[in-house]
């Protein structure tokens, strides 16, 4: 399926606990947060400095420090930063197999079930201001201590404070007549942004034009450029050159590649116009980027936006 190109193929925790934990992920400059992205686990992300624009499938919603998202499992999700000031942010991805039980119980059938299914929405913005939401984020920040400190029993109370996390917020969900999330737009409109982010992230490094992206998503360019606008929030050419940069960053971080080379790697077609496109989004050259890794100093960290 076209979907799956977009969809992450990272393994968070292993069979015995599906549960990985990121946290203080410290965004300093440019302007993303998260790749666009999808995967079958849950998340919980909360900012804990600064403020972050999330968008989860077609909603936007920001989020300020001492808030969290929630997002459901094969969800469509990216984060870009709000003002100038650096964000902070901590995330926990955790699979629905965590929350199962050796039988289908009441649990399973009355709670968890209808969540996988989508049967049910859970609210995706949780904030202090009311009751349940300060006492999720109370837990939310309990799981990230114990992981922090590697307290022995985390794998436990991590799935206790999510149950009691999810109790908290299914007083609030919303109840949806469909398998599929329809909150904020059409699941058709999602569909088709995955398929053309996932085609785009499968052939960044050929020549793409508009045309060919426009029919992937059955669409004329007028209607697609439009659309992509309203889901991404950047033009199709600023997106791809964005994730040639993303890919870039990572040949700088890990190889010796000359940087004409990885240019050439990532897509681009001239070297003037890769150290420019690279500067608008990284705010510094190749070759500093590369010096600044190198010696460990602060910096945007590009390869955990693509694990979360």
């Amino acid at each position: 399926m076209e979907r799956e190109r977009l969809r992450e193929d990272r393994i968070h925790g292993n069979a015995m606990y599906p549960v990985s934990v990121y946290p203080d992920i410290q965004q300093l400059n440019g302007d993303s947060i998260l790749d666009c992205h999808w995967h079958d686990e849950m998340e919980f992300t909360m900012v804990t400095h600064g403020s972050a624009v999330f968008q989860i499938d077609m909603n936007r919603i920001e989020v300020k420090a001492g808030e969290a998202i929630f997002v459901h499992r094969g969800e469509i999700h990216a984060g870009t930063l709000r003002g100038t000031e650096p964000c902070i942010f901590s995330s926990i991805v955790f699979h629905s197999d965590l929350l199962g039980s050796q039988s289908f119980d009441t649990v399973q059938e009355k709670f968890i079930a209808p969540i996988i299914r989508k049967n049910v929405r859970l609210p995706s913005h949780i904030m202090p201001d009311e009751a349940w939401g300060a006492e999720v984020l109370e837990y939310l920040k309990c799981i990230f201590a114990d992981h922090a400190a590697g307290a022995v029993t985390c794998e436990m109370t991590t799935k206790a404070y999510l149950y009691l996390m999810f109790a908290c917020m299914y007083e609030h969900r919303k109840q949806l007549p469909l398998k599929g999330s329809v909150h904020g737009g059409s699941p058709d409109k999602v569909e088709r942004l995955k398929s053309v982010l996932g085609y785009i992230h499968k052939r960044y490094p050929e020549p793409l034009k508009l045309k060919e992206l426009a029919e992937e998503a059955n669409m004329s360019e007028g209607h697609f450029c439009r659309f992509f606008k309203q889901m991404v929030q950047k033009s199709p050419v600023d997106y791809i050159n964005y994730y040639r940069v993303q890919q870039a960053c990572l040949q700088l971080e890990h190889t010796d590649h000359k940087i004409v080379d990885i240019a050439m790697d990532v897509g681009f077609e001239h070297l003037s116009y890769f150290i420019t496109t690279f500067k608008k989004h990284k705010h510094t050259t190749p070759s500093h980027y590369r010096k600044m890794f190198t010696h460990n100093l602060t910096l945007e960290p590009d390869s955990l936006n693509q694990l979360i």
